[in-house]
């Protein structure tokens, strides 16, 4: 998990330093105030609970609970926190993830490896952080590269200093070739331009369209999951994966 973060973070850090570096007097001290619990919400916060949970929940899961639920944490949290009164639909889609989130929870504490219920609540954890950082992007209207920037910046302080102190020595006996993929991966398109594009929708769209753009993202990583990884989901996974998929379309606001 440590290597997985450095990448993401520690590289992306790099790729926004030049903008930092031109726009430091631009950027507002409420910005630079603001990105701390923003770095919680969809930063090193999020992405360790994502990344550990990882080590006891197979990656269908990540993705059912933690992006496939985003939109109804967005209804609930908006409503309790910020106000904001939900459709009828998006009631009825939040219902629908839910009952996707108890089935899949119910199918791992039966299944005999207990541990995948940690897992799973890391999930659910990640997904509720990364709601409110949905929320609030909107909320406080910081703009989408100024956002990024900050977040990563302020995770990749927290990161670096943690890997250097725990860090195992396996990043630098991996090979050149994967190195290289996951600096891509990691560090170019998560750390950089993922959450550039995620702000960037969240201030045209508004939260809960934004959030609702992952109603596809359950299902096709059970798939991807099973081509790449062997994970064969099970009937009862299958269904609350489904569920959850319905659920998020179903609250999707009409344009």
């Amino acid at each position: 998990p440590q290597d997985l973060m450095l990448l993401r973070f520690g590289v992306g850090a790099l790729l926004f330093l030049p903008y930092l570096a031109l726009h430091m007097r631009a950027i507002r001290r409420e910005a630079w105030l603001r990105g701390i619990p923003l770095t919680l919400f969809q930063g090193a916060g999020m992405a360790a609970l994502v990344i550990c949970g990882l080590q006891f929940a197979p990656a269908n899961h990540a993705a059912a609970l933690g992006p496939g639920v985003a939109p109804a944490w967005v209804a609930l949290l908006g409503f309790l926190v910020f106000s904001r009164r939900p459709s009828p639909r998006m009631i009825v889609g939040a219902a629908l993830c839910t009952i996707g989130v108890i089935t899949l929870a119910a199918w791992s504490a039966s299944g005999p490896d207990r541990s995948v219920l940690a897992g799973d609540a890391m999930f659910l954890a990640a997904s509720a952080l990364g709601a409110l950082y949905v929320l609030q992007m909107r909320n406080w209207g910081i703009s989408a590269l100024q956002g990024a920037a900050i977040v990563t910046l302020y995770s990749a302080l927290v990161v670096v200093p943690w890997h250097l102190w725990s860090a195992s020595g396996a990043l630098r006996q991996a090979a050149l070739s994967e190195l290289l993929w996951q600096v891509l991966w990691q560090g170019v398109l998560i750390g950089c331009i993922a959450l550039v594009a995620l702000n960037h929708a969240i201030a045209r769209l508004g939260p809960e369209r934004a959030s609702a753009l992952v109603a596809l993202v359950p299902a096709l990583s059970a798939v991807l999951g099973l081509l790449f990884l062997g994970e064969i989901p099970s009937g009862v996974e299958i269904a609350a994966i489904l569920t959850i998929s319905a659920g998020v379309s179903a609250r999707t606001p009409a344009s």
